[in-house]
């Protein structure tokens, strides 16, 4: 299914919210399947939490802050993770080491 343009998504959500929300659901799932099959239970579960924050929400401007807060968590917590492996990964650097002593030539 092709994605509609923002003016066209606006207009059906103002004229029939109901067929917003059908339209909203039908996009969801089509994402859903055209991801990894290894990857679908993983998607429905973050999208039966983002719906349900969207419907314990008092508004949908406070719907949109909590789910706005729970994609910056999760980005904090991708960071964490990159930088433990990066961190993890660097070749250690030795804290001993022998002193070679050179003594100058007289020439």
């Amino acid at each position: 299914m092709d994605m509609p343009t923002f003016d066209e998504l606006r207009d059906l959500a103002q004229r029939d919210p109901e067929g917003f929300e059908a339209l909203r659901a039908q996009l969801i799932e089509d994402c859903i399947c055209r991801s990894s099959r290894s990857n679908h239970r993983r998607l429905r579960g973050i999208q039966f939490v983002i719906d349900a924050r969207r419907r314990s929400a008092r508004s949908p401007v406070k719907a949109l802050l909590d789910i706005q807060a729970m994609m910056y968590d999760s980005f904090l917590d991708l960071k964490q993770a990159l930088l433990a492996h990066q961190s993890s990964s660097e070749p250690s650097v030795p804290t001993s080491g022998r002193i070679l002593e050179f003594r100058r030539s007289v020439d």
